[in-house]
């Protein structure tokens, strides 16, 4: 047992890249004291929580009382997750690329989903397949759909849970047509547009907004009032020489983004690699 904590001070201290001296400085001992740890030597009882919390371990890891994967709950993982994020987060030398990094988690866990053996390394498979326009991974079963795909500077993920409502909910709404009339006409789109591209606070009259994008203030009065109505512009009055003026303040909305996006993935179909599993065994909507 003595020797067996020596050897796992050893591994992580290596692991961390420290020297004995550097643990002993953090310890507040010698580096000898570390030295003699490792060969066979015992910290006194109390050094072995802050052994354990330089080493970034248990104390039960430092006894050889390691767990399986198998072992952990699904809160010990995400706790582990959250630290060793936390912990890039808060290190100014070792920063990670936040959005590489959620892409990587994402590949890891739908391919440990397929039942791969061990873990294949996104960037192998993106320079593999480097002949295909788009890399997508899916997980498609009964309780829902994931959908990770990857083209040359357009990456996005996202995550559809399903419930017996969300078919019903979908196919019953009546205002789709409407709202979609306002994506498909081109003065429309140059209004969205022009509500998500600025981020001052500034008023605008009808007039001014027409100019602005580029078309005339009879277009833009017939696509106004599906613009406030979806929350794109807020109304609002504004008092000039006993004048009441309609003015509007825009209104940026980050859900159009992957509305926009999913569009964009049918309207621009590409060659693609697909790793996925599909389990499913009933329709994607169900609607009576």
């Amino acid at each position: 047992m003595e020797l067996k904590i020596g050897e796992k001070i050893a591994k992580h201290r290596k692991l961390k890249g420290y020297t004995q001296e550097q643990l002993g400085e953090f310890l507040g001992v010698s580096g000898q004291a570390v030295s003699k740890w490792e060969n066979g030597g015992v910290p006194d009882t109390y050094l072995l929580p802050n052994i354990a919390k330089v080493l970034g371990v248990s104390v039960d890891i430092l006894f050889g009382v390691e767990k399986k994967i198998s072992d952990y709950t699904k809160d010990e993982i995400l706790d582990d997750l959250f630290k060793f994020c936390l912990q890039k987060t808060n290190c100014k030398e070792d920063k990670i690329d936040f959005f590489e990094f959620m892409f990587e988690t994402i590949w890891t866990l739908q391919s440990a989903y397929f039942g791969n053996e061990s873990r294949t390394m996104l960037k192998d498979i993106i320079e593999k397949n480097s002949g295909n326009q788009q890399i997508t991974s899916q997980i498609i079963n009964d309780e829902g759909t994931t959908y990770l795909s990857l083209v040359e500077n357009f990456p996005f993920f996202c995550a559809v849970g399903d419930t017996p409502e969300i078919s019903k909910k979908l196919l019953s709404e009546k205002n789709f047509a409407e709202f979609f009339s306002l994506l498909a006409s081109e003065e429309g789109m140059k209004a969205i547009i022009f509500t998500q591209t600025a981020t001052e606070t500034s008023q605008y009259t009808a007039d001014m907004i027409a100019k602005k994008i580029g078309i005339t203030l009879e277009s833009f009065l017939e696509v106004e009032p599906l613009l406030v109505k979806y929350g794109l512009l807020n109304e609002d009055s504004l008092t000039l020489d006993d004048n009441v003026i309609k003015v509007y303040h825009k209104w940026s909305n980050p859900e159009l983004r992957p509305l926009l996006i999913m569009a964009y993935q049918f309207i621009n179909a590409r060659q693609c690699y697909y790793d996925f599993t599909c389990n499913r065994t009933k329709p994607y909507f169900e609607y009576e």
